[in-house]
């Protein structure tokens, strides 16, 4: 996502395939927030396919059945996260977040300050993943005006977007570990230089759809601000 840069361990098999067969390319959003782009890999075998011309392509060699994995050549430039612009929460960064807001507890939100907001935004856009398994979407909400430094406990803010989550659930998923497990979490929000369109993350089912407002938000996000906490289960 925003135009990091690929490297071999974003290049993955994919389970059930040979690793000669189909791979992803899976991008992130900043370090920990992959979504995928997938690429076929040639396999092992001798393929006769089309050009997008028509004209048919000739058989693989033998010394052409390795694997490649086609990247896109718009990874070239990697946004980081601004020095002057925070979001904190219940926790101290990189520690463990009260068990109140998880399924352990009241379940509710956190409450979340921010702080250092770049000139030009327009909205801003909160997302919590689990480190670990990033396509486990905890908490996604888009067209949060411009200028606000908190959101209260369990609060949503008035005109948001609010996508549905991992669960199957519009709103907030409390992290919720196996009892005794300590999981990684990261919370990160978006300056954005624009409101998103509604209609264009919805779908027709009239729900947010999580990846249709994650690729909204990424196409106008100019910079960044995250925490990570842990959340240790009793």
């Amino acid at each position: 996502m925003f135009g990091s840069p690929i490297d071999s361990s974003d290049v993955r098999d994919v389970p059930g395939t040979p690793a000669s067969g189909v791979r992803c390319v899976y991008r992130r959003i900043r370090h920990h927030q992959m979504r995928h782009a997938c690429a076929v890999v040639v396999a092992a075998v001798v393929l006769v396919g089309c050009s997008r011309d028509g004209r048919t392509l000739a058989p693989a060699l033998p010394e052409q059945t390795e694997s490649v994995a086609i990247i896109p050549t718009d990874t070239t430039v990697s946004l980081q996260p601004s020095e002057s612009f925070t979001v904190t929460g219940p926790w101290i960064e990189g520690a463990e977040m009260d068990l109140a807001f998880t399924c352990y507890g009241r379940k509710v939100s956190p409450p979340v300050q921010i702080s250092g907001q770049p000139a030009g935004t327009v909205t801003l856009a909160l997302v919590l993943h689990d480190v670990a398994t990033p396509d486990q979407l905890l908490w996604a909400l888009a067209n949060v005006a411009g200028g606000t430094v908190a959101l209260g406990e369990g609060a949503t803010p008035p005109d948001v977007v609010i996508a549905t989550n991992s669960e199957g659930n519009t709103g907030y998923s409390p992290p919720c570990p196996s009892s005794g497990e300590r999981r990684q979490y990261l919370l990160t929000v978006f300056a954005l230089d624009k409101a998103l369109d509604v209609a264009s993350v919805t779908s027709a089912g009239g729900v947010i759809d999580a990846e249709s407002l994650l690729s909204a938000v990424e196409m106008s996000t100019f910079d960044l601000a995250e925490s990570t906490f842990y959340v240790q289960a009793p």
